[in-house]
């Protein structure tokens, strides 16, 4: 694929210093968008495509491409969008985002987050966790408090647009303290603790964004999509 973009959206994120994504991105995005609502790369593209991507789906919207633009310490990545969007990501849970019609500010207690241990050390992992959510709507910014339980379900066979994949499905039974809204967060998760599907609620009363692993640099899997 002859490939001509830079991604535009790391000019306005990326002012320090980082590995940006070079020019083979924004086509190919472009390209999951000309024939149909949802984006979609063919098997070939999937396997021939240099970067960690990934399909983002708000619920009842088209699915969109996201591609890795930079990883911040301690491991937060930075997933771009062609409409210069940006979600980072850390242990598979979207933890802040940026250039949305409402953006998630920031979440604290991370650390205690049991995503990052219920799978690899279920017998050292807490399965409660409380964090704030501070967010904006509308230019307003809004702190929430969040409890939450989680529960190690079985393991599943995923359909992923890479090929089959073994995980084992996490889910997340959580309430939004000020409100009481209760939401059931959904994470697909390998054995070695890498997320490669999920269902987040983000915001209070809104709709919920699912995220599914298309292509990740660095990881091997036997099965490949079929050509």
């Amino acid at each position: 694929m002859l490939i001509r973009y830079c991604l535009l959206a790391l000019l306005g994120v990326v002012t320090y210093g980082c590995t940006a994504v070079t020019d083979e991105v924004r086509e190919t995005v472009e390209y999951a968008f000309k024939t149909q609502q949802d984006a979609e790369l063919s098997s070939e593209e999937i396997e021939n495509f240099p970067y960690t991507s990934l399909y983002a789906q708000w619920k009842a919207q088209p699915r969109t491409l996201i591609v890795l633009g930079f990883i911040d310490k301690p491991n937060d990545r930075h997933f771009i969008t062609a409409e210069k969007e940006t979600l980072v990501v850390r242990n598979g849970r979207v933890i802040r985002t940026q250039g949305l019609n409402r953006n998630l500010l920031a979440v604290s207690n991370l650390k205690q987050d049991p995503l990052q241990c219920i799978i690899t050390e279920p017998n050292n992992c807490k399965t409660r966790w409380q964090r704030n959510y501070d967010y904006q709507m509308q230019e307003q910014t809004f702190s929430r408090t969040v409890a939450s339980q989680f529960a190690v379900l079985e393991e599943q066979t995923l359909e992923m647009p890479f090929g089959k994949v073994s995980a084992t499905l996490v889910e997340e039974s959580g309430r939004f303290e000020l409100s009481g809204e209760t939401f059931t967060n959904r994470f697909w998760v390998e054995s070695d603790g890498h997320v490669v599907k999920s269902e987040q609620q983000l915001f209070p009363n809104k709709a919920s964004l699912t995220l599914t692993q298309v292509t990740w640099i660095g990881r091997e899997y036997s099965n490949k999509a079929a050509k």
